[in-house]
């Protein structure tokens, strides 16, 4: 059996800088445009409250998405700052996915997560929805549901009986929380099965991330520890993903897929996939 990961693949984007022309006034010297500016200001001191993650509807973020790529979990301190640099391979060797924030509003799945306030993507491209929660003190995951009803690697409808917290609310260094939530009568990609999912959401590490296309400090590298117990077998997976204000997740580097009896090594050197924010 496939057993597909369901840890939040969300990036928020603030609004795009813009101005709006309005009604010219009598006098065409005196038009001034009116600016329109995002609803997020970062201060960028390394603490990501809930307002520094803005979610904008229909945005859309890019991202590079490569594949059994070499990674430095731990990064290299310059100038006594721990520093990623993702600047590599080059970005045109890969392919573009797209992450998009949804209206739960005419989902098919919108009745089964009745509380929901968006619809996020878990996978680049949104094959994948994760009905969300989004609260001052955290983001929390209410289960999965694949975009469409009837896609042709079948359907996925997973319920959970509690929400499981992604990012803990403020952000900062130390902050941690483990969640496990429970799915009966599931559906993954259309096989009934049922699951408990243990999620460990910890902030390990601050510093520069390097994109190509940006440069940002104060970033915090976030540690997922997943594990999957299923009715035939468990699986466990490890993934960091690093978080900015206002941009939300940047880069992600994402561990193979193990059963639980096998070691699971936090320090990888090889990723199975990475994403990184890119044009």
């Amino acid at each position: 059996m496939r057993c597909e990961r369901f840890v939040l693949g969300l990036v928020s984007v603030v609004g795009t800088l813009g101005c709006d022309p309005g009604t010219p006034p009598e006098n065409p010297d005196d038009f001034i445009p009116v600016i329109q500016v995002p609803d997020c200001r970062p201060d960028n001191n390394g603490v990501i409250e809930s307002s520094e993650l803005p979610v904008v509807l229909g945005a859309v973020a890019r991202v590079r998405v490569g594949q059994n790529v070499p990674v430095d979990i731990d990064g290299e301190v310059i100038d006594g700052v721990t520093t990623w640099d993702l600047t590599r391979p080059e970005v045109q060797t890969e392919p573009v996915g797209t992450l998009s924030v949804e209206s739960m509003e005419g989902q098919w799945f919108a009745g089964l997560f009745p509380g929901a306030d968006i619809a996020a993507p878990l996978l680049p491209g949104g094959s994948q929805l994760g009905p969300l929660l989004v609260e001052d003190d955290g983001w929390k995951l209410l289960g999965a549901a694949s975009k469409d009803e009837d896609p042709p690697e079948g359907q996925t409808r997973v319920v959970y009986d509690r929400p499981t917290v992604l990012y803990p609310f403020p952000l900062q260094l130390g902050s941690r929380v483990t969640t496990t939530s429970r799915a009966q009568n599931a559906v993954l990609l259309g096989i009934p099965t049922a699951f408990d999912d243990t999620t460990e959401v910890e902030v390990v590490g601050t510093g520069t991330v390097i994109l190509p296309d940006l440069i940002l400090e104060n970033t915090l590298q976030v540690r997922v520890r997943f594990s999957r117990t299923l009715l035939a077998g468990e699986v466990q997976q490890v993934s960091y993903i690093f978080v900015h204000e206002c941009l939300g997740e940047v880069a992600r580097f994402v561990s193979a897929a193990v059963p639980l009896a096998e070691p699971r090594p936090d320090d990888f050197a090889t990723a199975t996939e990475v994403w990184r924010l890119a044009l």
